[in-house]
């Protein structure tokens, strides 16, 4: 009787520390943005930074949204800028491209795919090769040295939309485009 309650209690134990794994971390494909978690998505790790509602007015997030032309940034009332800051980390032993294709979801279903900054911007995500060891921002650049450390995906949402949370950024592998990592995300 003994015996096979403890049998019991070790597996329940090793149950949980095997549960206890599963989402961020080395090799996981879905993680939450509520600590440090990150994704990993063909040879290359993804995390979230931040994520938040954008004001193109406030001297905060302006930079953010520089680029766009000056009637860009003034949305129509029913939407809002919604940016999302990324770090890409390299931590294998050759040089790899990150993703171009991300897109966030909501409860509802609806899809919504980032906004291509038209001019230069320091802060915005623009995928290069990262060599082996290395990160995406560099860690010299201006979007690294900025409050998020990372470079930004930008995004229109509708108001409507904002209250069917949790949203979700779905990273697309780029070798086949069919696999995908998810970072649930905090709004």
């Amino acid at each position: 009787m003994f015996r096979n309650r403890l049998g019991m209690l070790i597996g329940a134990l090793a149950g949980v520390a095997a549960l206890a794994g599963c989402g961020s971390g080395e090799h996981a494909p879905y993680a939450d943005n509520l600590g440090p978690g990150y994704v990993e998505l063909d040879h290359l790790n993804y995390q979230v930074q931040i994520s938040r509602q954008l004001n193109p007015y406030s001297d905060e997030d302006g930079p953010y949204l520089a680029g766009f032309t000056a009637g860009q940034p003034q949305l129509p009332p029913t939407e809002e800028w919604f940016g999302i800051s990324l770090q890409v980390y390299n931590w294998s032993n050759a040089a790899h491209m990150p993703t171009t294709r991300f897109y966030i979801t909501n409860t509802l279903g609806q899809r919504f795919e980032p906004v291509a900054n038209p001019a230069p911007n320091p802060y915005s995500y623009v995928p290069v090769s990262i060599p082996a060891g290395k990160q995406l921002p560099t860690i010299t650049s201006d979007a690294y040295a900025g409050w998020t450390a990372g470079e930004f995906l930008v995004f229109k949402i509708p108001y409507t939309s904002l209250p069917d949370r949790p949203f979700v950024l779905h990273i697309v592998n780029p070798s086949n485009g069919s696999d995908q990592a998810q970072i649930e995300l905090d709004v």
